[in-house]
């Protein structure tokens, strides 16, 4: 047998240094732009290129993810994909912010705190505060408004002004934080008995790589905790589960969906109380902090809106915005609500729960679907990582910013970014009607794409007892054909 033919375990790991030196390449491209607002063409054709590359890995992935499951270079195509992710984001590390000015307002954060003074007392341009004013002051954004960031992010905001005062320094902190995301993503494919290689759908995506090592958006640090909790729950450790929950709150507030579908799995309850109580501790004993979110959050929550697909729709079927903001957010409750009663697994919840946010968000930021990028490691919905692709269109609204002060995204860019997101759904739902195979399906999940209806009408499977394993359903990537179904054992012995 040719051990160096297609599909061996090492022609695999050679072509997928050569998709890695690409998607470096690219990187590399990317970075020598400078300022990727006047670059914009540019910047598209090197990220659709990396995104290419993205894609066509995760495909090898699915076609070899068998012969890879029992492959002793496992560990070397790891390594490959850990070491390609690293160097990617130390290609942009050392890069000034174009596309975002937040981490500006990190590392003012920080200062505050480093000065001594609370970051929730007072809004940037207070007069208070004017002996901390560098060169860089007139690059924050929102300078009237108190920060909107929670306790455990300002403490590494304070974190990154103590290593150094650099906006370099502030972002390393942040791509630490994705090592953990890594470990644990590692942790629960190996407990789900997948293909380690699918940490690549995370590691390479390069959303993820422009938007943290590119931009420094702190999200990485509230992710990261997130799927620290994740995999305690893979574990059974409810403790830690609890523990990490509560560190991700604390970073960022969208982790309190986990808290209902906790609740529904009736399984150790009395962590979850734990996880709300150490939640809510900071915040009720820090009173400014609860004044200063309420305020910052309302100002811009009520009046800001860009980059909204269905909220678009429902402005124009009511409108009013103000009443289409009450109904896309009711919708997402009671979607929430049902969904958390309804789905075991925690990473189609959290996929589903995310994806749901998004298209009916009011505000839909690239770095805002960050969070929905590492679910891709065990199911890839294709029209949602198209919208992870095409997400950066919203970018376009800087050339009309930068000429007149206009936050505008032209028309045609916005037709491109979420077209082939409604095509994909669209060509999802006659497939399954044309095959007659909707009502079947759904007690019928196939080794293959991972279509709507396997993620909206899988089994609940959770009266009684969840065990982590439990979740192994088989799945492979969104392109590849379909295989036959594998028999996965739970606790029992018992097949399913």
């Amino acid at each position: 047998m040719n051990e160096r033919g297609p599909g061996t375990p090492h022609w695999f790991l050679t072509t997928f240094g050569l998709l890695g030196t690409g998607a470096l390449w690219c990187w590399w491209r990317i970075r020598g732009l400078g300022d990727v607002r006047v670059h914009l063409g540019e910047f598209y054709v090197y990220f659709a290129a990396a995104f290419a590359l993205y894609l066509f890995a995760l495909w090898l992935i699915g076609r070899s993810e068998r012969t890879l499951q029992h492959s002793r270079q496992t560990k070397l195509v790891v390594g490959v994909i850990v070491v390609v992710a690293v160097l990617a984001r130390l290609i942009l590390l050392g890069t000034t912010p174009t596309l975002s000015d937040d981490v500006y307002r990190y590392r003012w954060d920080g200062r505050v705190q480093q000065a001594g003074l609370d970051p929730y007392a007072y809004p940037p341009d207070h007069p208070a505060l004017t002996s901390l004013r560098d060169a860089e002051f007139a690059r924050i954004n929102f300078p009237h408004l108190r920060t909107v960031y929670p306790p455990l992010t300002q403490l590494a905001f304070r974190l990154g002004v103590a290593i150094g005062p650099t906006l370099t320094v502030q972002k390393v902190v942040f791509v630490t934080a994705e090592l953990l995301t890594l470990l644990s993503l590692l942790f629960i494919l190996w407990r789900r008995e997948r293909a380690l290689a699918w940490v690549a759908a995370y590691a390479w995506h390069p959303l993820a790589i422009l938007e943290v090592a590119g931009s420094g958006h702190n999200d990485v640090i509230g992710l990261a905790l997130l799927w620290l909790g994740l995999a305690a729950w893979e574990a059974r450790r409810w403790p830690g589960a609890a523990l990490s929950w509560s560190a991700a709150f604390l970073s960022k507030f969208i982790s309190v969906i986990l808290w209902p579908w906790w609740w529904f799995r009736r399984h150790e309850r009395r962590w979850l109380v734990v996880c709300v109580l150490i939640s809510a501790a900071p915040l009720v004993l820090h009173l400014s902090v609860l004044r200063a979110l309420h305020e910052s959050l309302s100002a811009m929550t009520t009046r800001f809106e860009s980059n909204a697909s269905l909220y678009l729709l429902c402005v124009w079927l009511t409108g009013n915005a103000g009443l289409a903001r009450y109904l896309v957010t009711g919708a997402w409750a009671l979607f929430l609500l049902w969904w958390s009663w309804r789905q075991a697994d925690p990473v189609k919840y959290l996929l589903g729960a995310l994806g749901a946010a998004a298209l009916l968000s009011p505000v839909l930021h690239p770095w805002y679907l960050i969070w929905l990028i590492p679910c891709f490691c065990f199911w890839r919905v294709p029209a949602l990582m198209a919208l992870t692709g095409t997400v950066v269109l919203a970018y376009t609204v800087w050339p009309g910013r930068l000429t007149d002060g206009r936050w505008v995204i032209p028309l045609w860019a916005h037709v491109l970014e979420y077209v082939p997101v409604m095509v994909l759904v669209l060509w999802e739902c006659w497939r399954l009607l044309a095959r007659g195979r909707f009502a079947s399906s759904l007690h019928r999940p196939q080794r293959g794409r991972c279509s709507l209806d396997e993620i909206f009408h899988s089994p609940r499977r959770w009266r009684g007892t969840v065990p982590a394993q439990n979740f192994d359903v088989p799945l492979i990537d969104p392109l590849a054909t379909h295989h036959p179904i594998n028999t996965v054992q739970d606790r029992t012995g018992s097949n399913r």
